[in-house]
């Protein structure tokens, strides 16, 4: 038998209780039911996970250990389940608003704020864009801003109206003293021989950046794999590699900051728009569409976006 988060719940359950007459109460259990569960999940993971003694339960090294991996867990995991649950907003709740790796998430903030003064907000961040459309849709979220890389299309939910807010050029971070640092523009095929410093997370963007390298005639060496923008930049400031970097990022000492030719991507906001007058700037399509005319795209031609889309030039 494997160990599953009931099983983790009620770990914490009797952590919390510090007695397994109080615990089993809480869990509406009888104290021989819970205390015949404690014995099999004990078994599982290979000894006792409490002292016990006419004061209650107190955990022992192993569960103590387990104990912080178990509340963790039960954290994400009840966050999981409340984010893909469909749910009704409640009056005068927060505006929800979710979105991954942008650098505009600050400025689109401060434009809230500035739109409803007063009306409070909450954020949450998410590598997933999958997950973010799935947590507009279910009423996790209000609002969620998107960025998105390469030419791959976004399935986004009938229900789910999208807008795609701006498309930013691909930029490269360097080291000022790079040999390309005084170029105004840089081919991607001029870095092959580079050590690139890459973020792993996200849906699909380290492929499409493979993909990218690839079509230009070289696979590309990365050599170290970082999720965090400032930690990146410090390792390529300090001469460890090359970057990609949104142009929205602000300028950082020994970096010189060099968009790519030719290669844009896409930040977009999606929204179910249901609760009234709380956001206008996108909303819940009253007959569901999978696309809309946007206009003018930067090489002059006129496209349909699915969702938050990117395009290269």
């Amino acid at each position: 038998m494997e160990i599953q988060v009931r099983h983790l719940r009620v770990i914490c359950a009797i952590a919390a209780a510090g007695s397994l007459n109080r615990a089993a109460a809480g869990l509406r259990l009888g104290q021989p039911a819970l205390s015949h569960q404690l014995r099999r999940i004990e078994r599982m993971v290979g000894g006792p996970l409490f002292h016990r003694d006419q004061h209650g339960v107190r955990p022992t090294e192993l569960g103590a250990l387990i104990l912080r991996r178990a509340r963790a867990i039960v954290l994400t995991f009840d966050e999981l389940e409340h984010d893909f649950h469909r749910q009704e907003p409640e009056t005068g709740e927060s505006i929800r608003i979710g979105w991954n790796d942008s650098a505009i998430t600050g400025s689109l903030l401060g434009g809230l704020r500035d739109l409803r003064p007063g009306e409070p907000f909450r954020t949450r961040a998410d590598t997933s864009r999958t997950r973010l459309l799935a947590q507009v849709a279910n009423r996790g979220i209000d609002l969620a801003l998107i960025m998105i890389c390469g030419r791959r299309g976004l399935p986004v939910p009938p229900e789910v109206r999208t807008l795609t807010l701006v498309e930013e050029p691909s930029f490269v971070a360097i080291p000022a003293g790079h040999p390309l640092a005084g170029e105004e523009e840089i081919e991607l095929a001029e870095l092959a021989e580079e050590d690139w410093i890459v973020s792993s997370g996200g849906d699909g963007c380290r492929v499409v950046f493979r993909e990218m390298c690839l079509a230009h005639g070289f696979d590309p060496r990365i050599t170290h794999d970082v999720d965090i923008d400032t930690v990146r930049e410090d390792l390529v400031s300090g001469g460890y590699g090359v970057g990609l970097v949104q142009p929205t990022r602000p300028p950082a000492d020994g970096l010189a900051i060099r968009p790519l030719a030719g290669r844009r991507c896409a930040c977009g906001m999606c929204s179910r728009g249901e609760r009234t007058g709380r956001a206008r700037t996108v909303s819940r399509n009253s007959s569901p569409r999978r696309g809309r005319d946007i206009g003018g795209s930067p090489n002059g031609r006129r496209r349909t976006a699915r969702g938050c889309t990117a395009t290269a030039a």
